[in-house]
């Protein structure tokens, strides 16, 4: 089974900084993506199909382990319950941004924290 990258939020910066993309090549071939979307940076129907295939396949994967972190205890389990929920938390601000991770990357900020802390709890 494939290993799905949780960190969509960065496709942009590990193409453009490391010069790497760590989309499926064929599963960029079946939305009709190529390497030119990222290096125009370019948000379009295919790019918006792939990347909600990603989130929606990253969350499914996500809320498959998540009850790990209730059966472990103290803090290493909360950890893992906040670490699920800051996770789930990027992949709707993906969404929000209508996959568009070119122009409004997504990040975790202060007001955001609270809210997973008490998701986590």
């Amino acid at each position: 089974m494939r290993q799905a990258r949780l960190l969509w939020q960065d496709v942009d910066i590990d193409y453009r900084r490391d010069n790497r993309i760590y989309l499926p090549q064929d599963e960029m071939a079946r939305h009709g993506v190529t390497e030119r979307h990222l290096a125009e940076q370019r948000c379009d129907a295919a790019w918006q199909d792939l990347m909600r295939f990603q989130v929606e396949r990253s969350r499914a994967m996500i809320l498959s382990g998540a009850s790990l972190g209730r059966t472990l205890p103290g803090r290493i389990g909360l950890e893992i319950r906040a670490t699920v929920q800051g996770g789930l938390r990027i992949l709707d601000k993906i969404e929000a941004a209508h996959y568009d991770v070119f122009r409004r990357r997504p990040v975790l900020k202060a007001l955001d924290w609270p809210v997973l802390l008490l998701r986590a709890i």
